[in-house]
């Protein structure tokens, strides 16, 4: 194998892996179809970073993973004036690309990875074109600081990521003009890692694990699941971290369970679980209805005072 050839396969091979396809819906739709683009998962504890764009509107969000898995995701917030979100799914150990902020330079050699049109895993290859460049958004927002890359990215590709030849990621591919040729656009790795910081801060600061020791993501549950269930709710809150001793851990539930009501309670998203809450309290225990692997579960769980 040549040269050449060598470093776009150590690339790809490094950081395929870690790069999702991102399905979107809206309303009462299922997410697969509706909308898509790509991701980087960029932590082992299942975060992953998109565009803003690809979420914008969603109220559905699932990432297919590599090996075929697809999982229901959670938009722990979003930067649109940086086309920037981040994602969050409820499976730990996962692969992830290493994110590498450095000096670029004109002239080298990148790979960008996704899934344009909804090809899954696509891997392309170009140069770095320039650097800084500006592309509006919109009348009022434009996007900067931009890397400009002749390498091929479509419709789809939006979120994924642009590596260097030892497979980092160096940026998030963001937009093309259209009717242009060799005009790539991504956001350089260094503006990401400050949004994930502002996102992810923001998001446990307003967990409130106080007292049932969890955090959570509002998801959907499936056409299929619903009707196999007879459940009416299309959603319900997806438990991405279990504080061990806490009362939740207490009652045997699990990260990546899907908390379906609390006492009389239904739970279709954060804020009802919060309300919930706040309507148990005084009371103990509190039954909790929720799904694991495809079925139904119930257990009783008592508690933290405060």
């Amino acid at each position: 194998m040549d040269a050449y050839s060598h470093a776009i396969t150590t690339a790809a091979e490094r950081a395929g892996p870690a790069v999702v396809k991102v399905e979107t819906g809206r309303g009462a739709q299922r997410g697969r179809g509706q909308g898509i683009g790509s991701g980087v998962i960029y932590s082992s504890e299942g975060y992953i970073l998109t565009n803003a764009h690809v979420v914008a509107g969603a109220s559905r969000v699932q990432v297919t993973l590599p090996d075929g898995r697809v999982l229901p995701a959670g938009v722990i917030g979003a930067r649109p004036e940086r086309d920037l979100a981040v994602l969050r799914v409820g499976q730990g150990g996962l692969p992830v690309a290493e994110l590498y902020a450095a000096p670029l330079r004109v002239g080298q050699l990148v790979v960008a990875i996704g899934n344009p049109y909804g090809l899954d895993f696509t891997v392309t290859a170009g140069v770095v074109s320039a650097l800084n460049r500006s592309l509006p958004l919109d009348r009022s927002t434009t996007l900067g600081q931009l890397i400009q890359t002749d390498t091929p990215i479509n419709p789809g590709n939006s979120g994924g990521p642009l590596v260097d030849v030892q497979g980092r990621v160096i940026g998030i591919t963001t937009a093309i003009l259209p009717y242009a040729q060799g005009l790539g656009f991504a956001i350089p790795i260094g503006s990401a890692l400050d949004v994930i910081g502002q996102l992810t801060e923001a998001h446990r600061q307003g967990i409130g694990r106080g007292v049932l020791g969890i955090s959570g993501l509002d998801v959907p549950i499936g056409d299929d699941l619903r009707r196999a269930l007879t459940l009416e709710q299309p959603s319900g809150v997806l438990l991405l971290e279990v504080a061990p001793g806490g009362a939740a851990a207490r009652a045997s539930l699990h990260s990546g369970d899907i908390i379906l009501s609390l006492g009389d309670h239904r739970t279709d998203s954060v804020d009802a679980l919060r309300q919930a809450v706040q309507s148990l309290k005084g009371r103990s225990p509190w039954p909790v209805s929720f799904l694991r692997d495809g079925r139904r579960r119930r257990v009783s769980l008592v508690p933290v005072v405060q």
